[in-house]
């Protein structure tokens, strides 16, 4: 098992130390600039250069609520 401080990471906190450890994970991270948790800064690690997430062919990079609407109660 990595230790906490392992190099084996796609994104870290740099505030709270909470790793993330998946491409897709890295991604989503990248669109929001700082650690959902604290709002922290953000390193990226080997893990989140190591596979990116395509694209697929004719996706838009409209916001999710443009996409799917207005949320339902």
């Amino acid at each position: 098992m990595p230790s906490v401080m392992s190099d084996h990471f796609a994104v870290r906190c740099r505030g709270c130390q909470f790793t993330w450890n998946t491409p897709a994970m890295a991604e989503g991270l990248k669109v929001l600039g700082a650690c959902p948790k604290c709002r922290g800064d953000l390193e990226f690690g080997a893990l989140a250069a190591a596979a990116p997430v395509a694209e697929a062919p004719g996706a838009t990079t409209a916001p999710p609520h443009l996409v799917l609407g207005i949320p339902r109660i």
